[in-house]
């Protein structure tokens, strides 16, 4: 093994018991941070792949009916994305179906992405498809492989649970700077419920203008659509002046909040790292101290 090389832990062996047979190996790579590679030697190191738990996917009338509409314009690999299946998969079930493609499908231009990237936050996708003449399930997949994980501003509006997720900071953070620094939103409601929307365009005028309480540098290329110019140029001075050893202590509400989210909600470890402002191994390290703290106790 190498030095660089990543040991396997006990609960990302859990992962792969569970839904080996259930996901993808490159949907469980992308979930534990891992190549499809890796996740093929992992189960078979584990002894999952036997005739007994190789289980298969069967599928569904609405599979089948997705695959027959969207063959003309979508892909192997867009139409395996949206159904949680590989590419090889989609192209032996096309066979099986014996379903053609009458046209080669058409490829993304650098026009297309330049024009899906610039309007993608401040116009919705239903308007975007109109203009692109592609399928939203199209530009989704698009926008996936090209990495825009986080990107949430379908209408150019965010809760402000959507806005932490994309800075990685704690949602009660947002509601300070609403409530202390003006940060400014719009009042939603929808039915029985109320949300707080804050429009994209507004955050960025706001953020360069209290610039000292945000951390461009943990703040993902990308992620809050449009962004402006001098986002660039913060993300590196913020960079290259972060504090030599960053290191941010655990507070007991912290601790509270995290095990009531994990035990009572049932998240997972990456999205209550996203909620809290930290790293998912900084979760999943804290969740083992505080399962021996309460075993000593």
């Amino acid at each position: 093994m190498s030095k660089n090389q990543k040991l396997w832990t006990i609960e990302e062996d859990s992962f792969l018991k569970k839904h080996y047979g259930q996901m993808t190996f490159q949907g469980m790579g992308e979930y534990l941070n891992r190549s499809k590679e890796s996740v093929n030697k992992r189960i078979i190191r584990l002894n999952l792949r036997n005739e007994e738990n190789c289980l298969h996917k069967k599928w569904t009338t609405e599979q089948d009916t997705f695959l027959n509409e969207n063959i003309a314009i979508m892909n192997n690999r867009e139409i395996g994305n949206h159904l949680g299946r590989s590419p090889s998969s989609i192209a032996t079930r096309i066979k099986i179906l014996k379903l053609t493609r009458r046209e080669t499908l058409r490829r993304w231009t650098e026009q297309e992405d330049e024009y899906l990237l610039k309007h993608y936050g401040s116009k919705s996708l239903k308007h975007i498809s109109i203009q692109l003449q592609r399928s939203i399930p199209a530009l989704e997949s698009r926008l996936n492989r090209l990495g825009l994980y986080g990107a949430k501003a379908h209408t150019g509006n965010m809760t402000v649970y959507e806005l932490a997720s994309c800075l990685q900071i704690d949602v009660h953070t947002i509601y300070k700077w609403i409530q202390k620094k003006e940060l400014p939103h719009k009042i939603t409601r929808a039915k029985t419920r109320k949300f707080v929307g804050i429009e994209v365009s507004a955050f960025w005028k706001w953020a360069e203008q209290n610039k000292k309480l945000l951390n461009f540098s943990k703040i993902p290329t990308n992620t809050l659509l449009p962004e402006p110019d001098w986002v660039r140029k913060q993300r590196k001075y913020d960079y290259y002046n972060r504090p030599k050893y960053e290191k941010k202590q655990w507070t007991e509400e912290e601790d509270a909040r995290l095990w009531y989210m994990f035990y009572e909600e049932g998240r997972t470890q990456q999205e209550i790292g996203q909620l809290i402002g930290r790293s998912r191994y900084g979760v999943q390290r804290r969740l083992n101290r505080l399962r021996k703290k309460k075993l000593t106790t």
